[in-house]
């Protein structure tokens, strides 16, 4: 049965992606009536400047029911899984959101998928991305080397999601992270829905509902799992336009059944203890090496730190393997060049670091401390900074260390007080 639903979708995928690059015309791809069903579950999920540079016709190639690349926060450097990934609309993405330092891999297991998406990835100009042939439940790439893994409406695909489940698990890093958009089952779905194995390829007999959706990932040892519903479908359409007849009485219990979902989790970090495992200190001449390789790694501006090199501190493991530093002005100071080497992103590093640094400007009489950052909002309001206009920031500082030109006008600018 496994290997028929695995055949099953293969030969349907291969044949829609055909029919939809075959021209430019949406008449004269989409006849097929499993390209109806997925231009349904797709329609509306991207922004226009969100595709902007990428091949016109990506959005129509793809065959996913959310956006799992707006999940969450990528950072530069990181190295990105898309399971599944078709034409390689959110493969490229994801490649341009973590920057030249990260890279962004395909997985597909459709040799007609994997000709387009390398096609598209040569028009987009997008270097540093790379799509393998494969199948979801045997991932082939190495174990603990994976930041973060996304997929679009691929899993509820598998015959062997358990296996699927483990493998993810395999090859995150140590405090990696999922974000998925999958089809969910509210309830459960009529028997004939179930036993019809074309219905996988709509994106129903296959699909979980939350709750074994949940069961699997806790039993593949993912943590922290959040299940939002994104989408409703009109189930009895999508049945109609796969040629499944239902009795009324099946059509009722049917509606309501079928929702996209975004799905995440993560994989328990292996917390390492300054100390022990690490030492935090402050920087000297000789560790400017190390901090530039670690600051060019996240992404972030180096020209004129090597002068101001004794206001950061270092986590020192034989490499430095992460930076925080400041600029002072009195009573005020910039927080800057916060980075962290990707595999100890989630190993509680940065927050030590940030301890020391509090410490630092504690002594300095410190009262206001301001800091730009374009993806780490999030996590420095849970150390007490907030928001605030740009122009709050005080010019003095941001011209000294130069970021008055070197961070973009999209950065969030945050406050904290002592």
């Amino acid at each position: 049965m496994k290997q028929d639903i695995r055949e099953t979708v293969q030969q349907r995928y291969a044949k829609l992606i055909v029919e939809k690059s075959c021209s430019s015309s949406p008449k004269s791809c989409c006849g097929d009536l499993a390209s109806k069903t997925a231009q349904q579950i797709t329609d509306g999920l991207y922004h226009t400047d969100e595709v902007a540079g990428l091949p016109e016709n990506m959005l129509a190639l793809s065959l996913g029911c959310g956006n799992p690349t707006s999940l969450g926060p990528l950072y530069a450097g990181e190295v990105v899984l898309d399971l599944g990934s078709g034409a390689g609309l959110d493969v490229l993405l994801s490649a341009r959101r973590v920057g030249p330092t990260g890279k962004a891999y395909g997985l597909d297991m459709t040799d007609e998928m994997l000709e387009v998406a390398r096609v598209n990835q040569k028009k987009a100009g997008i270097e540093n991305a790379e799509f393998l042939k494969g199948h979801i439940e045997a991932i082939p790439l190495e174990t603990e080397s994976i930041d973060v893994v996304v997929s679009n409406c691929v899993i509820n695909l598998s015959g062997d999601k358990d296996k699927v489940m483990r493998e993810i698990a395999r090859v995150l890093k140590p405090g990696g992270r999922i974000a998925v958009s999958d089809i969910v089952i509210k309830k459960a779905l009529p028997k004939k829905i179930q036993e019809n194995v074309l219905a996988w390829v709509g994106c129903i007999a296959g699909a979980l509902t939350e709750e074994e959706y949940r069961h699997k990932l806790e039993k593949a040892g993912l943590k922290n799992i959040e299940c939002i519903v994104t989408k409703e479908y009109d189930f009895a359409d999508l049945l109609a336009k796969n040629n499944i007849s239902l009795s009324p009485e099946e059509w009722a219990d049917a509606k309501g059944s079928l929702v996209s979902a975004f799905i995440r989790a993560k994989k328990p970090a292996r917390e390492w203890t300054p100390g022990i495992d690490y030492t935090i200190r402050q920087a000297t001449d000789n560790d400017w090496p190390g901090i530039r390789d670690v600051l060019t790694a996240s992404g972030l501006p180096i020209v004129g730190l090597d002068l101001n090199i004794h206001h950061f501190i270092v986590a020192d493991r034989g490499p430095i393997i992460g930076v925080l530093g400041a600029q002072y002005e009195q009573n005020k100071a910039l927080i800057r060049s916060f980075a962290v080497i990707s595999e100890l992103r989630k190993a509680g590093v940065g927050m030590a670091l940030w301890h020391q640094m509090q410490i630092q400007l504690k002594s300095k009489r410190i009262a206001e401390a301001y800091l730009l950052t374009e993806t780490a909002q999030d996590y420095f309001k849970r150390t007490g900074f907030y928001e605030i206009n740009r122009a709050e920031v005080p010019l003095s500082l941001l011209k000294e260390s130069g970021l008055d030109q070197a961070c973009p006008c999209t950065s969030h600018c945050m406050k904290l007080l002592f």
